[in-house]
């Protein structure tokens, strides 16, 4: 939507040369690189003079079709900038017909929402209360809503459907999340897990124990990598833990980041994903099979610490804190922080995504979060926000006692069992999927859910975890730099 508006609007389906991209845009808009990519460039992100030439100035010599995309204070040197055709990718310039200066006071606008009612309306110049009231009438509305919300489901399959690497999945869980954020905002019917269920399921079940291998220097691929990951990356740092929040919730949190400058990845969660399980493989930097107990959360506050002493630090260097408002100690230069708020929504939960857009709506414009991130940039340490786990929507297919492992967890989606149990019935009536145990303790055998099931009460919508669901596994890791970095 926006991005193909970008793109036509920049004459790149006629250009016969490379294009050179200055990004106008307010900070945090929605990538537009992506439509460019998808029509044969390659996208290039301008970084300076001497990176660009040594990887990229023989390919834009020799005709390969690049998609430069520049930001304005960058310097880009006349004799590189001659062999591509340039366009200002602004406000003003894509939306010559509205008052610029209300597009530019207008916080937060949806672009994709701004270019399809901008299409469809076939806008006529307009001052700047006629502006205004095309952006509160046309632009966010539920008309347009459904259109993004159609348009963007169209391309979720498409790039679930080639989606190969854990990258590609990441991707695929901020695109749905988007969607999902959207249809529960304006109440319009859409579905998005049964556009990606089973392709995930598949990749989960055949690729998951191969991403112990993979190594990102821009984010932790597993949460039992996150600590060596930061401790690389941080002299100081802070991790706040958000037990249970997902790339939906964090896609509605975020809104209260103003000012408040971040990178966003993402990192896969430990299967099942349950809080004892994947957020003391976080906290220590094992895998669940190295843990003394995976079970019990017993062991999450020593693991922390004996994982940063492993480092060479005593304890008087360490603090693990629960809630906004625990004060790290004088003297510490590497602490947890855990937060209960989302999780706590969850499984409380029982009006699906509107519902849980509702409370984190409100979590956001509480400002906690935010806050006590501004508060430890102060003190010098660099944050790193993330989860255990996410949630995903369930229904209740009836509850299951008196068998397996007791995990003391509240998810619900997960079965733990030895090998001399008898689980077929359970199989054949869940649909249960036997998962291979993969970073688990090889004694006993694990089956798991099939999508939107839980071991609720028969019938009872709810909110849940402990799957392999995309927004159960894939979950938020951002980065925020101290500002005494």
């Amino acid at each position: 939507m926006f991005g193909d508006y970008v793109y036509d609007a920049s004459g790149a389906p006629f250009a016969t040369q490379s294009m050179l991209l200055i990004d106008h845009l307010p900070h945090g808009h929605e990538d537009f690189g992506d439509a460019f990519s998808r029509r044969g460039f390659t996208v290039v992100r301008w970084k300076d003079d001497l990176s660009f030439r040594i990887e990229w100035e023989d390919r834009l010599k020799g005709g390969k079709r690049l998609a430069v995309i520049a930001l304005p204070h960058d310097y880009v040197p006349y004799d590189l900038a001659q062999l591509m055709t340039r366009y200002d990718v602004s406000l003003d310039e894509l939306f010559p017909s509205l008052d610029a200066g209300v597009l530019h006071d207008w916080g937060g606008i949806d672009l994709d929402f701004l270019a399809v009612a901008y299409r469809r309306d076939a806008v006529l110049p307009m001052d700047a209360a006629r502006t205004r009231r095309f952006l509160n009438d046309r632009v966010l509305s539920r008309e347009t809503a459904e259109t993004v919300c159609d348009r963007l489901s169209s391309l979720l399959v498409e790039k679930a459907a080639g989606a190969a690497t854990y990258r590609d999945w990441t991707d695929v869980a901020e695109l749905k999340a988007r969607i999902d954020v959207t249809a529960a905002s304006y109440g319009v019917e859409c579905s998005t897990n049964p556009l990606t269920d089973g392709a995930f399921r598949d990749f989960m079940l055949s690729r998951f124990g191969s991403l112990g291998g993979e190594l990102d220097d821009s984010t932790p691929v597993l949460v039992s990598k996150a600590m060596d990951y930061m401790h690389a990356h941080s002299n100081r740092f802070a991790i706040i833990v958000m037990d249970g929040m997902s790339e939906f919730d964090w896609r509605v949190l975020s809104s209260s980041f103003a000012g408040i400058d971040y990178e966003q990845s993402a990192v896969y969660a430990m299967v099942p994903t349950i809080t004892s399980v994947s957020r003391q493989s976080l906290l220590a930097g094992k895998y669940p099979r190295q843990l003394k107990n995976p079970w019990s959360q017993s062991g999450e506050k020593p693991g922390f610490y004996k994982c940063v002493r492993s480092w060479g630090f005593n304890n008087d260097r360490i603090a693990y804190l629960r809630g906004y408002d625990a004060e790290v100690p004088h003297g510490c230069d590497y602490a947890a922080y855990i937060i209960l708020d989302v999780d706590e929504r969850v499984h409380g939960q029982y009006g699906g995504r509107p519902g849980m857009l509702r409370d984190m709506e409100l979590l956001a414009q509480g400002g906690k979060l935010a806050a006590l991130v501004r508060r430890l940039m102060t003190q010098g340490l660099d944050v790193y926000i993330t989860a255990d786990h996410g949630n995903t929507p369930c229904v209740g297919h009836g509850r299951v006692t008196g068998r397996g492992v007791e995990t003391e967890s509240r998810g619900k989606r997960m079965l733990v069992v030895n090998d001399l149990a008898d689980v077929d019935t359970l199989r054949e009536k869940y649909g249960l999927i036997e998962f291979p145990g993969t970073f688990l303790d090889k004694e006993y055998r694990y089956y798991l859910c099939p999508p939107g099931v839980s071991f609720d009460d028969p019938g009872q919508h709810v909110m849940s975890h402990g799957g392999i669901s995309i927004d159960e596994v894939v979950v938020p890791f951002i980065t925020i730099r101290s500002e005494r970095a």
